[in-house]
């Protein structure tokens, strides 16, 4: 008895040392064991909360942090607590809120966030991830500076892997994606050219949404340091971007009822076309105003509307044709019923030379699509 005594408690000791060992490994251990643990054998055992050892995996998107696979070069991190880089060591992992960047134009490093789902930078460039629970079942990186890839499944469910800029964030990527990230050479925000290489993708921003990108669709997203300014210019491919008009008034003929809803704009966001939000925080409250326009590919305004958020009472709704052509077409028509000979449309002289610099810094902010 004493004998079958002891062995059971060498067995108990032994249990728990290894079960410790296992833990150890899978937070700082070397990145070939984590892999080689996911590859072992599916037959069926028990898993995490009670699953068969096959559902289980299937649960387990991410690793629980991230590790270093591949380095090729000269890279560092910056810890979430540390003021200083150090270098980053291949195979080893880091905390989620670590900072990733490369140093030298050949540089290459891959970042694993889970089996089939990784984050590639080539050449100088930096991104970050954001400090999570570790039983969050999502990730979010950062754009830092320089060109970021990120290669994940096809059939990754929504909700799981975010991207995020100053300005907007990309939700549900799926494939491959590419964002390429630089401040602006005067210091006032930045630009981020947003790529589907494969899959799809969505980009939500404030009072605008990207619905979706397919594969070899590109977009200029150029936003300034206060986020008063987003600029959004088609570069490659043709989609659809939502954006807000304000809240209106909707009347119900069934019971003669008026209701308030958000009204939106569906543009079609295609090369060399554009939209442009201004934004503004009035003296008095705390809701904004905003103004958004849309241009085609001739640089004409096409769309514009001004209102304060959640207010219905302040809204200008879809304004009148003001592009050039239609101005002339206006006065043309104007002039013909009042009988008027001369239909050139007449502009009115400035007051003063102080309104005549506000209208030309008016004209250049509707225009200038490299602003």
């Amino acid at each position: 008895m004493k004998t079958l005594a002891r062995i059971c408690a060498v067995s108990s000791v032994v249990a728990f040392l290894g079960a410790a060992a296992w833990a150890d490994d899978e937070l700082d251990g070397d990145a070939e064991d984590a892999e080689t643990t996911e590859e072992k054998s599916d037959e069926p055992g028990e898993g995490v909360e009670g699953l068969p050892k096959r559902e289980a995996e299937k649960e387990k998107t991410y690793h629980i942090i991230p590790y270093c696979r591949t380095l090729d070069g000269r890279a560092e991190v910056l810890r979430p607590t540390a003021t200083e880089w150090e270098p980053i060591q291949e195979g080893k992992f880091y905390a989620l809120g670590t900072q990733y960047r490369t140093v030298g134009a050949s540089t290459h490093l891959v970042i694993m966030f889970g089996k089939e789902i990784n984050v590639e930078i080539k050449g100088e460039a930096a991104f970050g991830t954001c400090a999570q629970a570790l039983g969050d079942p999502s990730r979010t990186i950062y754009l830092v500076s320089g060109k970021i890839k990120a290669n994940l499944p096809r059939n990754l469910p929504d909700g799981l892997f975010v991207v995020t800029a100053p300005g907007f964030k990309v939700v549900n990527p799926k494939g491959e994606s590419t964002y390429t990230y630089a401040k602006s050479p005067d210091g006032d925000g930045d630009t981020v050219m947003v790529r589907c290489v494969t899959g799809d993708l969505s980009v939500e921003g404030r009072h605008f949404k990207i619905l979706s990108m397919k594969p070899a669709n590109e977009v200029k997203i150029r936003t300034t340091q206060d986020c008063l300014f987003t600029g959004l210019y088609g570069s490659r491919g043709d989609y659809i971007v939502r954006l807000d008009q304000g809240r209106r008034f909707v009347k119900d003929y069934a019971t003669g009822e008026s209701r308030q809803e958000e009204k939106t704009l569906d543009w079609k966001l295609s090369p060399k076309t554009a939209v442009r939000i201004h934004r503004a925080m009035p003296s008095i409250g705390e809701k904004m105003a905003v103004t958004i326009m849309t241009f085609d590919a001739a640089g004409e305004l096409k769309n514009r509307c001004a209102f304060t958020e959640h207010t219905v009472e302040v809204n200008s709704g879809e304004l009148g044709p003001t592009s050039k052509k239609d101005r002339e077409e206006i006065a043309k028509k104007a002039a013909e019923a009042t009988d008027t000979v001369d239909t050139e449309p007449q502009e009115k002289e400035p007051d003063s030379k102080d309104e005549s610099e506000s209208n030309a810094s008016a004209g250049a902010d509707d225009l200038d699509f490299d602003s």
